[in-house]
């Protein structure tokens, strides 16, 4: 079920439109209009973190953006970031919860970790203006883009690596953008593993700002209630570090981004069979 629940507590309220319960984001933003003074609080529920799953159960799309901060960019040997926003995508089942223990790819032992700012999309729009962001957008999450860096580089396209079922953690919360600063977030995030941070910046710092993303992707699709854009990782993955600082049986990474809280997620062995 969807509730309302701050960072940090063990319970929740039912999320209620209309007096109605939702068993997903997405179906509840379309009964909203996108809107969050249409979301009442209902019942109290126990909502303690090892039972909490993605924010987002099962988004029509996750539109993800690489080389997204320059820092990130120059790290990967490249002096310049791209000319239009590169797109890849993920789908539903990539997602994991956002205190889950995270099982590791048995075909991989390169699994690199990817702080990011998630967007939360509020109702459909196509060919929004760079203007007219805030118009569709609802809120904001955390997310890891866990990438499978062997895979990922198999060919020139990124999706082997980056949209492995369950390598994607979420969460713990949405929290209506118009808290964070709007459409122009400028929010600290930083990403730490077993208790050294090893990503530190601010979402200010996107070479493709929101406004800009959602006018190049509604130029090619329609965007929907509860669909995800996961907008780009700064410097610090540990893939083109030297040497390598990769995920591990037992590593713990955590995203931190200001207003929106941590997801913190444990590592482990996936178990063959």
């Amino acid at each position: 079920m969807v509730a309302l629940r701050r960072d940090g507590t063990a319970e929740a309220r039912l999320a209620l439109v209309g007096g109605h319960t939702f068993d997903d984001l997405p179906a509840l933003l379309e009964a909203a209009g996108g809107d969050p003074a249409a979301i009442q609080a209902g019942a109290m529920i126990d909502a303690p973190d090892d039972l909490l799953l993605s924010p987002v159960a099962r988004p029509g799309k996750v539109i993800c953006i690489g080389q997204n901060y320059l820092t990130h960019v120059r790290e990967g040997g490249r002096e310049a970031g791209p000319a239009h926003p590169d797109l890849f995508p993920k789908w539903h089942t990539s997602l994991a919860a956002p205190y889950a223990d995270v099982a590791l790819p048995l075909e991989s032992d390169q699994i690199d970790y990817e702080s990011e700012l998630a967007v939360v999309i509020g109702v459909r729009g196509r060919r929004i203006a760079v203007e007219d962001a805030a118009s569709i957008v609802f809120g904001y999450t955390a997310a890891n883009d866990v990438s499978v860096r062997d895979f990922q580089f198999h060919t020139g396209q990124r999706t082997a690596g980056k949209a492995w079922d369950g390598l994607t953690p979420l969460g713990p919360v949405v929290v209506p953008a118009a808290r964070l600063g709007g459409v122009r977030p400028d929010l600290a995030i930083t990403g730490t593993l077993d208790g050294e941070v090893l990503q530190d910046d601010r979402t200010s710092q996107l070479l493709f700002g929101l406004p800009e993303l959602l006018a190049y992707i509604t130029t090619v699709m329609t965007l929907e209630p509860g669909d995800l854009i996961l907008t780009g990782t700064p410097a610090g993955v540990g893939f083109v570090r030297e040497p390598k600082i990769l995920l591990r049986h037992g590593s713990v990474f955590e995203v931190r981004i200001e207003g929106i809280g941590a997801l913190r997620n444990r590592f482990v062995e996936e178990k063959a069979g």
